[in-house]
C-alpha cells in the first residue's frame, strides 16, 4: 500500500490539530454533557469498563449510540479531540453514549482480541445493557466502528440479542488482506498466518455485513486514514451489503441502496471526516429502526 511520504506526514499531524483546536472551541460553547463510569461484565464473565455521556437536561427516553474503538485503541480514544469523534459531540446530537475498554485494554479484564469474538461479546453486552435502561429507547441503539472497530460493531450486529438499529462504519478494514495490508502488517494476527480461517473469519466483517438485519452506513474519504489509496475495503463491504437482506445500505452521500462501482469518496481532512461522521450519526438517531425482510 501507499505509504505517506515525511512532508504528507507533517500535513497530517498539522490537519489533525488544527481541527482539534476547532472542535475543542465548538464544545465549550455546547450544551453540557454528564459522564459516568461503570463496569458491566461480558459473557464469559470479565469485567469490562465503561463509560456513559449523557446529554444533562435531556428528559425521557433518548436513542443511543455505542462507540467501537480501532485496532488497539480503548475508550479513551473517544476523549480526545485529535481522535474522529468524542463521545460529548456525539451525546449532545441527542444521545445516550456508550464508550468502553475492550476486553484485555485498558482497566478490562481479559485477553487482547483484534476486534474478534470476545470483542464483539463485549459491544453485544454494552447494547443489552443501554437497552435495559430507563432514560434509552432499546430500538434506537446505533454503532459506530472506527477503523478496524467496524469489525466489532458488524460482528456484534449480528450476535446481539437486543435489536441493533443501524451501524456506522468509518474506513474500517473488511478482510485480512487489508487489515494486514497483504501481510505486511501482521500485529492483528497475533501469531495467526492469513491462511488460518478459525481466526480470520470473525474478523472479516465483508463476511458478516450482508447478515445484518439492520441499516449499514459506510464512510470512506479518497485517502483512507491507515491506508493511503486503499478504498477496495469500502466497495467490498458495499457489494457484500448489496449481496445481502439488509433493509437498507449506503455509502457517503449516495442514495440508499446504491451501490457505485465507483463511489464519490469524502474528502481527507480531520475536521470535514469529524463533521461527516456527527452528520451521518444525526440523521440515523432521528430514524426508527427499519423493519428486516
Amino acid at each position: 500500500m501507499p505509504k505517506l511520504s515525511p512532508v504528507q506526514r507533517v500535513g497530517v499531524v498539522a490537519d489533525r490539530r488544527v481541527a482539534a483546536v476547532l472542535r475543542r472551541a465548538r464544545a465549550r460553547k455546547g450544551a453540557p454533557v454528564r459522564e459516568e463510569e461503570f463496569f458491566f461484565q461480558s459473557t464469559v464473565g470479565y469485567r469490562i469498563r465503561a463509560w456513559v455521556h449523557r446529554p444533562a437536561q435531556a428528559r425521557g427516553r433518548l436513542p443511543a449510540v455505542v462507540l467501537c474503538p480501532g485496532i488497539d485503541a480503548d475508550g479513551g480514544n473517544f476523549v480526545s479531540w485529535t481522535g474522529p469523534l468524542h463521545a460529548d459531540e456525539v451525546a449532545r446530537t441527542g444521545a445516550v453514549v456508550l464508550r468502553f475498554d475492550p476486553a484485555g485494554r485498558g482497566a478490562s479484564w481479559g485477553e487482547e482480541d483484534y476486534s474478534g469474538p470476545e470483542h464483539q461479546d463485549d459491544v453485544a453486552c454494552a447494547v443489552a445493557w443501554l437497552a435495559g435502561r430507563d432514560d434509552v429507547d432499546p430500538e434506537r441503539i446505533g454503532l459506530v466502528g472506527i477503523s478496524l472497530g467496524a469489525a466489532m460493531a458488524v460482528g456484534a450486529a449480528v450476535l446481539a440479542e437486543a435489536p441493533v438499529a443501524w451501524v456506522l462504519d468509518w474506513e474500517g478494514p473488511c478482510d485480512r488482506e487489508i487489515i494486514t495490508s497483504g501481510g505486511e502488517i501482521m500485529e492483528p494476527a497475533a501469531g495467526h498466518g492469513l491462511e488460518d480461517e478459525v481466526y480470520w473469519l470473525p474478523r472479516e466483517p465483508v463476511r458478516h455485513v450482508g447478515r445484518l438485519r439492520c441499516a449499514y452506513v459506510r464512510l470512506q474519504a479518497a485517502r483512507d486514514h491507515a491506508q493511503p489509496g486503499e478504498t477496495r475495503h469500502a466497495t467490498r463491504m458495499l457489494q457484500a451489503a448489496a449481496s445481502g437482506d439488509l433493509p437498507w445500505f449506503q455509502i457517503n452521500d449516495h442514495p440508499r441502496g446504491e451501490a457505485p462501482d465507483r463511489p464519490v469518496w469524502g474528502r481527507s481532512s480531520q475536521l470535514l471526516s469529524n463533521r461527516a461522521l456527527l452528520r451521518k450519526i444525526r440523521m440515523l438517531l432521528s430514524e426508527r429502526a427499519p423493519e428486516a425482510p
